[in-house]
């Protein structure tokens, strides 16, 4: 359709065409002209179309992404709780493994010792698990958030560009008005 409209401005717009049409007829450059107002309308008008949809495009791929980003955000956070209880759990086990330790003395220290250690490796293990969990949460969050704001601005974009074409229709509108 593009393509189509771009051929007949090319071929209306010639000067070669009016000069050699205006001999034959004389009402011919008039209707040259009108030929020529119409390729062109055409050619606005399906310019854009494919302008619009190009950005109605876009702002479905923001919003899919959106979409992805927030169910990634909610698993994250599900997946942060659940490590951080896991964690506080193994954290009040150590306490109570140390405070049997004292009360029973140093009858079963190496098997204790070994269980301590074991516990506090896991220990370190769920910590770095929590922060690295906790960081992907807030690189989540922070997509989102920049994607919500790339959202807004293309949304705004899109509204502006939409007045600016009704605008032009108008104008264009009053103009075929004022011929007829």
């Amino acid at each position: 359709m593009l393509s189509n409209a771009v051929r007949e401005v090319r071929k209306y717009s010639s000067v070669h065409t009016i000069e050699k049409s205006s001999t034959s007829r004389p009402d011919a450059y008039e209707h040259t002209q009108m030929k020529l107002f119409r390729s062109q309308r055409n050619l606005y008008t399906s310019g854009f179309s494919l302008f619009f949809w190009l950005v109605l495009r876009c702002l479905v791929m923001l919003i899919t992404q959106l979409a992805k980003e927030l169910s990634n955000k909610g698993v994250l956070k599900t997946q942060a709780e659940n490590t951080n209880k896991a964690a506080k759990k193994f954290l009040e086990e150590n306490e109570k493994l140390k405070r049997i330790l004292k009360s029973h003395g140093n009858n079963e220290e190496p098997v204790l010792e070994a269980e301590n250690k074991k516990l506090v490796e896991d220990q370190e293990k769920l910590k770095s698990e929590l922060r690295k969990t906790s960081d992907a949460l807030s690189k989540a969050h922070n997509d989102v958030m920049a994607m919500k704001m790339q959202s807004e601005r293309l949304s705004k974009e899109y509204d502006q560009l939409l007045k600016e074409h009704s605008e032009l229709q108008d104008c264009l509108g009053r103009g075929n008005k004022k011929r007829l």
